[in-house]
C-alpha cells in the first residue's frame, strides 16, 4: 500500500493546503477575552467606588486615602489594558508570559488586594489603624465587594479557559508563528 501525501487526500488537504497562505492561523477565543472585558467594567465600577469615597471625605485619612486614590489609577490602568491591544509575547527576565495573562493576574491581584484591604479594616486592629464595622459605607461597600468578588471569579475563568485551550489564545499577525508543512507521509528517513 503506497502512502497517500497530504496534498493528495482529501481529509488532510484542508488542514495543510500548499499555499502557506491558506495555513489556518490560531485565533484568540472570544470567550476569555469577553470575560475580561467584563472583568475590566467590574474593575471599573469598583475603582469609580473608590473614587467617590476619595472625594466625600476617605483623601483625609492619612494612608487610606493615598491607598484609595492608588487603587483608583490602578483600576484604570488594568481596566483598559484588559480590553486594549492586542496577543503578544512579553519577555521578562528568563520568563516568557502572554500579555494577556499577565494581565489578567494584574487584575485578579489588584481585585484580590482590594478585597484583602476591605477585610482588613474589619479587623480590631484595622488597616493602619482604619477600622469600619459591617458594610459602612453604605452602599459603597456591597457595590465595591460585589464588582471587586466578581472581578476575581471573570479573571479567574479567563486564565482557566486560555490554560485549557492554549492554542485558542493567540492572535499573530503576518507570517509570525504560521505553520508551514511541506511533510508528506512516507517521506520520512
Amino acid at each position: 500500500m503506497q502512502p497517500v501525501p497530504y496534498a493528495e487526500s482529501p481529509d488532510t488537504a484542508e488542514l495543510f493546503p500548499d499555499d502557506p497562505e491558506e495555513v489556518p492561523r490560531p485565533v484568540r477565543g472570544t470567550r476569555p477575552r469577553s470575560l475580561s472585558a467584563v472583568a475590566a467594567g467590574a474593575i471599573l465600577v469598583g475603582g469609580y467606588v473608590h473614587y467617590c469615597l476619595y472625594r466625600h471625605g476617605f483623601r483625609s485619612i492619612p494612608k487610606i486615602g493615598t491607598g484609595f486614590l492608588i487603587q483608583v489609577l490602578s483600576s484604570v490602568v488594568v481596566a483598559g489594558a484588559l480590553v486594549a491591544g492586542r496577543e503578544r509575547v512579553l519577555h521578562l527576565g528568563h520568563l516568557v508570559v502572554w500579555r494577556t495573562a499577565a494581565i489578567r493576574v494584574a487584575g485578579l491581584m489588584l481585585s484580590i488586594g482590594t478585597l484583602a484591604a476591605f477585610a482588613l479594616t474589619r479587623t480590631p486592629v484595622g488597616l493602619f489603624n482604619f477600622t469600619e464595622r459591617g458594610l459602612q459605607p453604605a452602599p459603597q461597600a456591597v457595590i465595591a465587594l460585589v464588582a471587586e468578588s466578581l472581578a476575581v471569579v471573570l479573571l479567574g475563568m479567563a486564565l482557566v479557559a486560555d490554560r485549557l485551550h492554549p492554542q485558542a489564545a493567540t492572535q499573530r499577525s503576518g507570517n509570525q508563528g504560521r505553520i508551514t508543512a511541506n511533510v508528506r507521509l512516507g517521506d520520512a528517513p
